[in-house]
């Protein structure tokens, strides 16, 4: 989750926690349990948004620090949770933040968050490099975000509404806000950091949307491609792309027995080690 220096901050932890997307900090068991936890972990939470899953974690672990690039959802974590560090931090440069990059955390932890957080390729490093050096010897990054091929019946349904609005199919595809790498490309971006990997995979998550008022497919794509949405010239022709996309997917995820709404999630998963 990142508003980015010269981008407006497009989050809301309203819009995001309670009506588009509360699963994703309540699908995290798989990804808790690779982080396990220890009551003597020091952990870097990259990406930490509304702070919902941090504050779960906070409970069982000597420290955690929450950091992320909206300032929105900083607000709201800090409010909420006034006890748990947290701080607005552009974590496309965390290895600038020397305060946090000196070796104090027993792990970094990240979920939904490094496809924001990484998509553009050339501040990845920067990225990777910054929870290397946040990490002791031994510490561990552990990860989850988008795959290869998430949620791509959405992404392409998102393009062709732009396309449909006059906008060329390259900068349809430039405008897209993530990085879903695979799982070897992820494997050698964090190692060239420095890292050893030690386990990682792709897994589909056929994932329900909610039925709330302002959520649904309509609400996930106003939220989540805000930043296709924000080169059409008007709020007219952002309305009618919209509502292309949502037409276009009807027939693709809506489900026929109770007329709820799934998008094909691909979750990518990793643990990796500074070494001793």
């Amino acid at each position: 989750m990142a508003a980015q220096e010269n981008k407006p901050d497009i989050w809301s932890a309203d819009v995001y926690g309670k009506k588009v997307a509360p699963f994703v900090a309540t699908l995290t068991e798989k990804i808790v349990s690779w982080l396990d936890p220890k009551h003597t972990d020091e952990i870097l939470d990259v990406g930490s948004g509304d702070g919902v899953l941090t504050a779960k974690l906070a409970p069982y672990v000597k420290r955690i620090v929450g950091l992320d690039a909206s300032p929105n959802m900083i607000e709201h974590f800090q409010l909420t949770y006034p006890h748990i560090e947290s701080r607005v931090v552009d974590c496309r440069h965390l290895d600038q933040v020397t305060d946090l990059t000196n070796g104090q955390f027993d792990k970094v932890f990240s979920n939904a968050a490094m496809h924001w957080i990484l998509r553009d390729p050339e501040t990845r490093s920067n990225t990777i490099n910054g929870c290397f050096k946040a990490l002791k010897p031994g510490g561990l990054i552990v990860s989850e975000s988008g795959a290869l091929g998430n949620i791509a019946e959405v992404h392409a349904a998102i393009i062709s509404a732009l396309v449909l609005q006059g906008i060329p199919i390259e900068e349809a595809r430039a405008a897209s806000p993530w990085w879903f790498p695979s799982q070897q490309a992820m494997k050698q971006l964090v190692e060239e950091a420095g890292f050893q990997w030690i386990k990682g995979e792709a897994e589909l998550r056929q994932t329900k949307l909610t039925d709330n008022e302002g959520g649904g497919v309509e609400g996930w794509i106003r939220l989540f491609g805000k930043p296709f949405l924000q080169i059409l010239p008007t709020e007219e022709a952002r309305d009618a792309a919209v509502k292309h996309a949502v037409d276009v997917l009807e027939t693709v995820g809506r489900n026929q027995h109770d007329d709820s709404f799934t998008v094909n999630y691909i979750r990518l998963r990793f643990v990796a080690q500074r070494p001793y």
